[in-house]
């Protein structure tokens, strides 16, 4: 008789197969930490500056309160429309635009354009624009995040 030859698993096959598997293993966990991580701070940044944007967009309506209380002394004052722009232009002069820093990098620009109200509870100003502006240009971090050992 002719002797077959076997191929089989050898005893040690089956341990390096799970030494492999749990590496593999130990590799996609890390990864997912790195991630998670990665995913945590770039949401901490982006809450920061979302709250920066609304604490500033809060700073600019309190000034716009304060800007339509003058105007509606001003109305009070004025017995007419050509009055009350002489009261404005002689009063607050450049302040229909003013800016409000949201960071280093940007600054909040609102511009305003005085209303004649037909009534004296009606709207004394219009914001005709509400801009975000960049004043410089932020460094980019463009390193890597690799361990530096010791």
């Amino acid at each position: 008789m002719k002797n077959k030859k076997r191929y089989g698993l050898n005893i040690g096959t089956s341990s390096i197969l799970i030494i492999i598997v749990i590496l593999c293993l130990i590799c996609f966990s890390a990864l997912s930490i790195t991630s998670a991580n990665a995913d945590y701070r770039l949401s901490q940044k982006l809450a920061d500056r979302t709250t920066a944007y609304y604490d500033t967009c809060n700073q600019a309506q309190l000034h716009l309160c304060e800007l339509s209380q003058k105007l509606s002394v001003f109305y009070q004052e004025s017995t007419s429309e050509a009055e009350y722009q002489n009261k404005i232009k002689e009063s607050i002069q450049d302040s229909l635009t003013f800016s409000c820093s949201i960071n280093e990098n940007q600054i909040l620009q609102v511009n305003i354009s005085p209303l004649y109200p037909n009534a004296p509870d009606g709207d004394f100003l219009q914001v005709s624009g509400w801009q975000v502006i960049n004043t410089n240009t932020p460094e980019l971090d463009q390193s890597l995040p690799v361990f530096g050992g010791n």
